[in-house]
């Protein structure tokens, strides 16, 4: 019979509950938390009228545990207004060294920004190219790690929310070489081949902000498509307070009777800490981790980002955008954070050009 070893209920503000719960040895265990992302963005644009204000990005909820000594799962979900939807729901089986199988709603492979979490990117939102990258699909994967390298593939189909419908399947690795233990150089490529049920696709990207819906780059709807193929490559290097990190992903559809089309993107940035902390990184993910400040007074960071994304091929031409994203974050704690960021965007579609300058700055607590 299971025995209850510890029931913690530690508050916030009395509105937020974090619990955990420990089971016997080798039984199940359940833990509660989630995070919260709240935005507010301020546009300057001569030439398209967005709509400023403020936000609850994101609101998530999971539970999570072991089932026992080799198996552990999670369930978490968006409750945000406008988009609640279920992120992950899996089981996972770790019986292996140092290496998992994974089933269930969950990131496929896909890219270093993707694979980090929202909690932990280093800007507000996620680069321009991440347009074209897959995030969470249903299916089966598999990851192997050491210190020197990282793989992982999987093969999915749907979406839990059936947002998107279709199958794939996709591979990745990541190589670093001994620098010492005081840098990282995180060198890894991408692959993945998907098909859509409706044999139709649709590219585009909000400047690099959430608030509002209009997208500054869009190919409409293609249709005609039998499959797309995607490769990333990425690039990260950190050393002491210091980072840079890089990525290059291209897409080619190939389609029934009309002409194969090809679009890419790339982002790369530069961030420094004014205090005496790093961005963790975990090899088994083989994607960045939470900062923990130091200090008691937490941590500073400064970060600029250039990003592109190029969504004209032949008779599709989705526009194309540049951006620059100037950044400052204050970790409080491990789980309070404050970020602002200054993004300056330059795009063509069309033959109009829409070029906002957006200040948004956001809260993230987890717990």
């Amino acid at each position: 019979m299971n025995v209850l070893k510890q029931i913690a209920v530690p508050c916030a503000a009395c509105l937020l509950i974090s619990t955990t719960i420990f089971a016997a040895e080798n039984g199940p265990t359940i833990e509660f938390g989630g995070r919260l992302h709240a935005d507010t963005t301020d546009y300057d644009n001569d030439n398209f009228q967005y709509s400023e204000g403020s936000e609850l990005r994101r609101a998530r909820l999971f539970v999570r545990g072991d089932l026992n000594e080799d198996w552990d799962y999670k369930l978490q979900y968006d409750f945000a207004p406008n988009h609640a939807q279920l992120k992950d729901g899996y089981i996972r089986y770790n019986g292996f060294t140092n290496s998992r199988i994974t089933l269930g709603n969950f990131k496929q492979f896909s890219s270093l920004e993707e694979l980090t979490s929202s909690n932990n990117i280093t800007f507000t939102e996620r680069s321009l190219p991440n347009a074209l990258v897959s995030s969470r699909r249903f299916g089966i994967g598999f990851q192997n790690w050491s210190d020197r390298y990282s793989a992982a593939v999987s093969a999915y189909t749907h979406d839990a929310n059936n947002a998107i419908r279709g199958e794939g399947i996709a591979g990745r690795f990541v190589y670093r070489p001994d620098l010492g233990d005081e840098t990282l150089l995180h060198l890894g490529v991408a692959l993945a081949r998907e098909s859509d049920d409706n044999d139709s696709i649709r590219r585009r990207a909000r400047p690099e902000s959430h608030q509002d819906s209009h997208r500054i780059v869009n190919t409409g709807t293609i249709t005609g498509v039998d499959d797309f193929d995607k490769i990333g490559f990425e690039a990260a290097f950190v050393r002491g307070r210091f980072s840079a990190q890089s990525e290059y992903v291209s897409q080619n559809i190939q389609r029934h009777t009309d002409p194969d089309l090809s679009f890419n993107g790339y982002y790369a940035y530069l961030s420094y800490f004014l205090t005496e902390d790093s961005r963790p990184y975990s090899i088994s993910d083989a994607a960045f981790g939470t900062v923990t400040p130091s200090s008691e007074k937490g941590a500073w960071e400064l970060a600029a980002r250039f990003s592109n994304l190029e969504l004209n091929d032949n008779e599709i031409q989705g526009g194309e955008v540049d951006s620059i994203t100037l950044g400052v974050n204050y970790y409080m704690t491990r789980d309070l954070r404050f970020t602002a960021n200054y993004i300056m965007s330059d795009s063509d579609l069309a033959g109009f050009s829409d070029d906002p300058n957006i200040l948004q700055m956001r809260i993230r607590f987890t717990f």
